[in-house]
């Protein structure tokens, strides 16, 4: 789009230093969606806005291997999101006289953009095998999306679920998003293609145990023992949907406490602006190269 364009002429205009943040954008999966407009723009502009940028972002390590694969050799500063972390609190009765249908019940989180890159519609095929034998716990779905698509997931639930199995919360912002994170006791993201997820990363905060896709980008978790890695299908989701509920409460406190620990200590914001400021020191010349920085 156009403001990757404008940032590049006035770095040149202006012979400042230019760092371009994809967050997700040179994924393949990303990559394919709409190929031929996004082959355009690159032949028109954009490859050349990613070629001449001083210094690429990448928030993971495989988001890195994936701009190299594109061909591109510019320095890659691997940084990842940080997140603001609140003490770990219990939910509210304001959120359950707000959303009433999810009282009285153990509760499984989606929270993301309803788009079919998540992966909600196996997720949905999923839960329609679990529901049964899983009749104490429900799916949460928060979110808003494209209307004819959260329409197909509404249409899907109330067909082949049973009522209340599922429940549709739309988009949940603020305060009350730290308390749907508060009174859930799974929380499951089954994405096909993540930059680095912020979802996750305040799940963990919250001390949730995570499900996640390896195209999640946050292996992490998993070896932190605080996540259970799981495949896009609706069988691996299934897999990992049982073998998480079939835990007691205490064990899924313990997995969503070794998160809570790993976000504490490595991605609250104030260390992650530590390390943006130590690549925009040695962009301009005035720091060493920092360790966060691969160059070709």
């Amino acid at each position: 789009m156009y403001p990757g364009l404008a940032a590049r002429k006035s770095a040149g205009q202006n012979r400042s230093r230019l760092l371009v943040s994809p967050h997700g954008m040179l994924e393949p999966w990303a990559l394919n969606r709409s190929n031929w407009k996004k082959k355009a723009a690159g032949i028109l502009f954009e490859n050349k806005n990613l070629q001449k940028a001083d210094c690429l972002h990448a928030l993971c390590l495989p988001e890195a291997e994936n701009i190299r694969r594109l061909g591109l050799k510019n320095p890659i500063a691997i940084i990842p999101n940080g997140v603001d972390l609140d003490e770990l609190v219990p939910p509210s009765g304001a959120i359950f006289e707000k959303f009433p249908e999810i009282k009285g019940r153990r509760r499984i989180l989606f929270l993301s953009r309803l788009h079919p890159k998540k992966g909600l519609g196996n997720l949905l095929q999923a839960w329609q095998k679990m529901a049964p034998d899983f009749k104490d716990w429900q799916l949460l779905i928060a979110g808003s999306g494209d209307q004819a698509y959260e329409q197909e997931l509404k249409a899907f639930s109330k067909e082949q679920l049973s009522n209340k199995s599922v429940v549709f919360l739309g988009q949940v912002q603020g305060e009350d998003k730290k308390q749907i994170l508060a009174a859930a006791d799974v929380f499951i993201l089954p994405s096909f293609s993540e930059g680095f997820s912020m979802a996750i990363l305040e799940a963990a905060a919250a001390g949730l145990p995570v499900l996640l896709t390896p195209e999640c980008n946050f292996p992490e978790l998993a070896r932190s023992n605080a996540a259970i890695e799981i495949t896009t299908d609706a069988a691996g989701i299934e897999k990992g949907l049982r073998q998480t509920l079939e835990l007691t409460d205490e064990q899924r406190k313990t997995t969503g406490q070794r998160g809570h620990e790993l976000i504490k200590k490595s991605y609250t914001w104030p260390a992650i602006a530590d390390q943006m400021c130590r690549v925009y020191d040695w962009m301009t010349g005035t720091a060493p190269m920092p360790e966060t920085l691969k160059v070709v």
